[in-house]
């Protein structure tokens, strides 16, 4: 990676991460999905004929499961690498419903009622990178849809990465099986309850509930809200 691209691509290390985790046999993430997502869709009555999309899907392992519960999602997410998983992990009979997909360059020309995204933001850095990622929720809801976003933090301590540092080795456990591995530092940023808000509202986005959970796997504990766009 050119040192002058890493102002712009640094959240684009994930690539890297998920490459060389696979290279040494191994997943990134815990096979289980996650309970928060079941328990919004549940109690607010998302039936399965509604669309949904898993922006940051990861290793799949939330769209996966709802994918077999017949709901109808499409899952997004930058690493081309990890798409392929994804598809590999479902025995193939989803692969029209993951996506490769930039979402600070790139657009979908559909809109969702329901859009959920479990510890993703985190990993944009700069303030112009955060406000795409809110942008493009707001444009690809429905009016009446919603949206769960999931933040790693308790809501009070504030971090931020060295992104000069992004695509560099280190010595990491892999989360799914305690195994270490040389893999790719990858972006982190954890803002407060007044930040995460004030980045919410300032794009348009309108809190209707938000708390701590301690019951997401690998992110604990976590920064939670449901938003919906603000008339």
């Amino acid at each position: 990676m050119n040192k002058n691209n890493l102002n712009t691509d640094y959240y684009k290390a994930y690539e890297k991460r998920y490459k060389q985790v696979y290279e040494n046999n191994c997943l990134w993430s815990s096979n289980n999905p996650s309970p928060i997502v079941i328990e919004t869709i549940l109690n607010n009555g998302i039936t399965t004929d509604k669309k949904i999309l898993d922006l940051g899907c990861g290793e799949g392992r939330d769209a996966i499961f709802l994918l077999n519960k017949k709901y109808n999602v499409m899952a997004i997410d930058y690493s081309n690498t990890v798409i392929e998983k994804c598809r590999e992990l479902s025995n193939y009979k989803y692969n029209n419903k993951f996506k490769k997909f930039d979402i600070i360059n790139d657009k979908l020309d559909d809109k969702y009622d329901f859009i959920y995204s479990i510890a993703v933001i985190h990993m944009f850095v700069i303030k112009e990178h955060r406000n795409k990622f809110y942008k493009f929720i707001y444009e690809h809801l429905n009016q009446n849809g919603i949206a769960l976003i999931v933040s790693m933090g308790d809501g009070e301590r504030m971090y931020e990465s060295d992104i000069n540092k992004a695509f560099e080795d280190t010595k990491r456990v892999v989360i799914n099986n305690n195994k270490e591995l040389n893999i790719a530092t990858t972006s982190l940023k954890i803002v407060d309850w007044k930040n995460f808000e004030h980045e919410l509202l300032t794009n348009n986005l309108y809190i209707k509930n938000k708390w701590i959970s301690h019951n997401i796997p690998e992110f604990n504990p976590a920064m939670c809200v449901i938003v919906s766009r603000k008339n």
